[in-house]
C-alpha cells in the first residue's frame, strides 16, 4: 500500500500580517514543526506501508529547506485560487497513491502521535476518509482513499477536503484527538506559542 502525505504551505497568511508559515514557535519556523512530524511518522511506518511526503509551496524560502531533506516540493503559482489549487497540485503528484493525507502547515502542535494513530484508524476502519476531531469539531489531518480523488480534483477556490468529508460522513472514520490544542492553527501574529 502506498500512503502520500501531502502537506500544504502555500497560503498568502492575509490575516496574519507576514508569512506565518516562516513565525518561529518555540525557536523553529512553524512549518517545520509539521514537517518533523510527518518525517515521524513515515520512519514509523510498517515496511508494508511505502510513504512518500510531498510539500506545495509558493515560497522559496520553505521549498529549498525541504529539498535539502531529500522531500518533493512542488510549486503553486496561483495560491490566489485558494487552498483547492495546492490541494489539486498535491493530488496530481501522487494518483499512484491508495490513499492521501492531508496536513495544514500552521498547526504548530499536531504530534507524530496523532497522525500516526489517525492512520492506524484509516485503515483498520475499512472506511474511505478519515479525520481528526475534537469534540465534534474536524480539522486536519484528512485522508482520503482513491475513491475520492474525482471528488477532491473537482474542488474550486477556498474549499478543501472538508467539503467532500461532509458529503460522506458514513463513509468517514472520525479519530479523536486528546489535546485541542493539537488543532489550533495559529492565524494572528498576537497569538502566542503557549
Amino acid at each position: 500500500m502506498k500512503i502520500a502525505m501531502i502537506m500544504l504551505a502555500a497560503g498568502n497568511s492575509r490575516r496574519f500580517g507576514a508569512n506565518k508559515l516562516l513565525y518561529e514557535v518555540n525557536g523553529m519556523p512553524m512549518y517545520r514543526h509539521v514537517l518533523g512530524q510527518l518525517i515521524q511518522v513515515k520512519n514509523h511506518l510498517k515496511e508494508s506501508i511505502r510513504c512518500e511526503i510531498t510539500v506545495i509551496t509558493q515560497y522559496d524560502t520553505i521549498a529549498e529547506t525541504v529539498k535539502e531533506q531529500g522531500i518533493q516540493v512542488l510549486y503553486n503559482r496561483h495560491p490566489e485560487q485558494g487552498i483547492s489549487s495546492s490541494l489539486k497540485i498535491g493530488l496530481d503528484a501522487n494518483l499512484d497513491a491508495d490513499a492521501v493525507l492531508f496536513t495544514v502547515s500552521d498547526q504548530p502542535w499536531l504530534t507524530s502521535e496523532t497522525i500516526y494513530e489517525l492512520l492506524q484508524a484509516f485503515l483498520e476502519s475499512k472506511k474511505a476518509a478519515a479525520c481528526v476531531s475534537y469534540q465534534d469539531k474536524m480539522g486536519n489531518p484528512c485522508i482520503f482513499s482513491r475513491k475520492y480523488y474525482g471528488e477532491l480534483l473537482a474542488l474550486e477556490g477556498d474549499k478543501g477536503g472538508k467539503k467532500v468529508l461532509m458529503k460522506h460522513l458514513e463513509d468517514t472514520c472520525i479519530y479523536e484527538v486528546k489535546n485541542a490544542r493539537e488543532l489550533k492553527d495559529i492565524d494572528y501574529c498576537r497569538q502566542t506559542e503557549n
